[in-house]
């Protein structure tokens, strides 16, 4: 696995990540189906995966 999509909304500043998926397809189908329950929609964007769960050392940044 090299990438998870991620399923998101930003209408509220809580709970904002609705789905993590592996499949590009399953996640769109996701966010088109969730959008209309937010007033803003739903966001769904690409997420690199650069380890495994083996690794002895992870470093994460964001931003």
């Amino acid at each position: 696995m090299k990438q998870v999509w991620i399923v998101y909304h930003d209408s509220s500043p809580d709970n904002n990540i609705l789905g993590v998926f592996d499949d590009e397809d399953e996640a769109y189908a996701y966010q088109e189906a969730v959008a209309p329950g937010y007033p803003d929609g739903a966001l769904l964007t690409p997420f690199p995966v650069p380890w495994r769960s083996t690794d002895h050392v992870t470093e994460i940044r964001i931003g």
